[in-house]
């Protein structure tokens, strides 16, 4: 089975090069610099390509689920599945672990005070990366900002596209709240809302 996922995987590339032209690589470039205020940043994308190769604002790029030019990620949620399941393998945490053959620079500096996010579904499946980062930075405490950008892709559909943002950020910032195991974990969305550091905006 876990080599019909690695011919999956190829194939998977195969195709995503095939869309990647000079437009694209220049369609992301400007994003990520509205996204940064052409300020420096580094970037964790769940995205296989790497769009800020020749930008020098970028100081780290780490493609968690992997490259085109090296090799794509498919997994599930490592979360309730215990290491010496079966099952097991199939999980992100295993496939980014036996792919990981060099030691990498640090991407999560403690100075970071805002962490941007954009085009993310934030689907349960990658829980596991944002309770990590938001575990790292202590975001109840320290004065850290998370920015949520949407864009509206429809004109006709802009509340349901905010509608759906505003769901997706609340199940996730809900979710993370559960681990605190305290009422601090049921206030935690609120406290940040009232302190400026949970931002919803268009971009």
């Amino acid at each position: 089975m876990p080599n019909e996922l690695n011919k999956f995987e190829k194939s998977f590339n195969d195709y995503l090069k095939t869309l990647q032209n000079e437009k694209y690589k220049e369609k992301s470039q400007q994003l990520l610099n509205r996204l940064s205020y052409n300020e420096r940043y580094n970037l964790l994308s769940f995205n296989y390509t790497t769009p800020c190769t020749k930008d020098t604002s970028c100081n780290i790029t780490r493609n968690i689920h992997g490259k085109l030019e090296d090799h794509p990620i498919i997994g599930i949620d490592s979360k309730n599945i215990i290491p010496n399941s079966p099952v097991f393998r199939f999980t992100k945490t295993y496939r980014i672990m036996t792919l990981a053959n060099e030691k990498q620079d640090k991407l999560l500096p403690k100075t970071v005070k805002t962490i941007a996010f954009y085009g993310h579904s934030f689907a349960p499946a990658d829980y596991s990366y944002f309770q990590s980062i938001f575990d790292y930075y202590n975001i109840y405490d320290n004065d850290i900002t998370l920015v949520f950008y949407y864009s509206i892709y429809d004109e006709s559909k802009e509340q349901e596209i905010k509608r759906t943002q505003f769901n997706s950020v609340s199940k996730l910032m809900s979710e993370y709240g559960t681990t605190f195991h305290s009422e601090k974990g049921e206030n935690l969305m609120h406290k940040m809302l009232l302190e400026g550091r949970l931002i919803l905006k268009k971009l």
